[in-house]
């Protein structure tokens, strides 16, 4: 791992702050003068969401890194020298950092936020990542209509043929995986399929894998195969980019006034060239890069600090992140066998979030047809926001208690749901009217809330079609 870091690049630098304010006043200037302003970013635009760097003092290849050196039966005095620096710059950053998260679990940054709000006011055009963390989507970007994954994203399952996009509510790579296998399925929309003698092993040992193979070589699916299915798009060292992503961000980059990379240490050399396609190239990085002298303007800041003074520049309110809905997200229940338990226990926490930032819709529906006996018909539900799926809910609630008013005030009619779709339905002959309209709603939650249960009221409604509330049950 000695190539992919380097310890004389691993100290951080910030600007003075008036030197940081001038360049961000400069950096405003760029963006309203740009036609076409694209993203380029790493790994360090997420550190503040949780997830570790790569080459920063903690980041993922300097514990590579550490480990290395200290497990070498001998070391030279510039080894000793070198693991002294990145044990001690590790030490330091570890103390600094706020919160480490589980990459399935981190939410989007003022960073992540500001460079979609950007996107939508039209002061920014498309985002170029290597991230693969997915905290882009979440944060609103849209994979191929303005976002390009170079590295692949932890939620996309990309068919070998047809090359589409399933966007999961899961992580679609498996821990067990081997390094440069990438089959998962069978593609849903077009029908290709995974070869009838693919296991997911060797088909023979010592095979060569990786770039410049295929699954007729060594029995795994490559990057690269064609028509055997699904696979995910994680890009491991060794194997070569899916020439999808590749068209799209050179088709951008090449389209670009403006190149804003941040959070890269651009020391990926297969793909730092796309920056400078640009006939303006902006680098925002704590920590020096081999291309520092080519950038027209180089910021020494954090991405959030840039970010948010470039929209107080701008003059731009940062958007608050959405309730991200995976547009093909499974219900839990349905989440292939294969997947891992850890990962779909981040599926439900993600529809979890979903529910109690979205709250759910408490009402009823009623209808009346004198032509049928009974006459009157009217549901009880329990259903999602208009922000959130009924997978969400199911992954949230484990059931709902209904108890109904009966006519005359004689008490309760009390009916448990155990599954989506949340309700109950009467037909009777005659309505219970004032003052016995108020059913009560008992919900029993999968997770630990405030309480295992919440209790809510409804006064049933028959003079609409459908009446409903929103309910947070935060």
């Amino acid at each position: 791992m000695a190539a992919t870091v380097d310890v004389s690049r691993i100290d951080e630098h910030t600007d003075e702050p008036a030197v940081l304010q001038g360049k961000i006043a400069q950096l405003a200037e760029m963006v309203k003068a740009s036609h076409y302003t694209v993203f380029f970013t790493g790994a360090g635009i997420s550190t503040s969401s949780g997830v570790g760097d790569f080459r920063g003092p903690s980041g993922a290849w300097t514990n590579d890194r550490i480990s290395h050196l200290e497990k070498a039966e001998s070391r030279s005095e510039e080894d000793e020298r070198e693991l002294e620096i990145l044990k001690r710059s590790r030490e330091n950053e570890l103390k600094k950092a706020e919160k480490q998260v589980d990459i399935t679990d981190a939410e989007p940054n003022v960073t992540h936020m500001s460079m979609v709000t950007l996107l939508h006011r039209g002061l920014a055009h498309y985002m170029v990542t290597t991230n693969c963390d997915g905290i882009l989507r979440k944060a609103g970007f849209v994979g191929h209509v303005n976002l390009t994954c170079l590295h692949g994203d932890i939620y996309v399952e990309r068919c070998t043929a047809c090359g589409y996009d399933f966007e999961r509510n899961w992580h679609t790579r498996q821990p067990d995986t081997h390094i440069h296998d990438h089959g998962l399925g069978n593609c849903t929309r077009c029908g290709s399929q995974l070869p009838a003698k693919y296991t997911g092993y060797l088909t023979a040992p010592n095979v060569k894998t990786g770039s410049r193979t295929s699954f007729t070589v060594n029995g795994l699916i490559s990057t690269t195969d064609s028509n055997m299915g699904t696979k995910d798009t994680h890009i491991n060292f060794g194997e070569n980019l899916d020439k999808m992503d590749w068209n799209e961000a050179a088709e951008q980059c090449g389209r670009a006034d403006l190149i804003i990379v941040a959070g890269s240490s651009m020391s990926l050399r297969h793909v730092t060239h796309f920056p400078f396609m640009a006939k303006k190239t902006v680098i925002i990085n704590l920590q020096p890069t081999p291309d520092d002298r080519k950038a027209h303007l180089r910021i020494w800041a954090t991405c959030d600090e840039v970010f948010v003074g470039l929209m107080g520049a701008l003059g731009v309110p940062i958007e608050q992140p959405p309730i991200w809905h995976p547009k093909d997200a499974l219900p839990i229940s349905e989440i292939p066998k294969e997947v891992n338990s850890y990962y779909i226990e981040a599926a439900m926490r993600l529809s979890q979030r979903a529910i109690l930032a979205g709250g759910i819709l408490l009402g009823n529906t009623y209808s009346h047809n004198p032509g049928t006996t009974p006459p009157h018909e009217y549901t009880l539900y329990v259903k999602p926001a208009p922000v959130c799926s009924t997978a969400d809910l199911e992954a949230l609630i484990r059931c709902v208690e209904f108890r109904i008013p009966q006519v005359g005030g004689s008490g309760f009619s009390v009916q448990k749901v155990l599954h989506a779709p949340f309700q109950v339905v009467h037909r009777v002959e005659e309505l219970p009217s004032e003052p016995h309209l108020a059913a009560v709603v008992v919900i029993m939650f999968r997770v630990k809330l405030h309480k295992p249960n919440k209790t809510l009221n409804h006064t049933l409604c028959f003079s609409s079609p459908d009446t409903s509330s929103t309910i947070n049950i935060s």
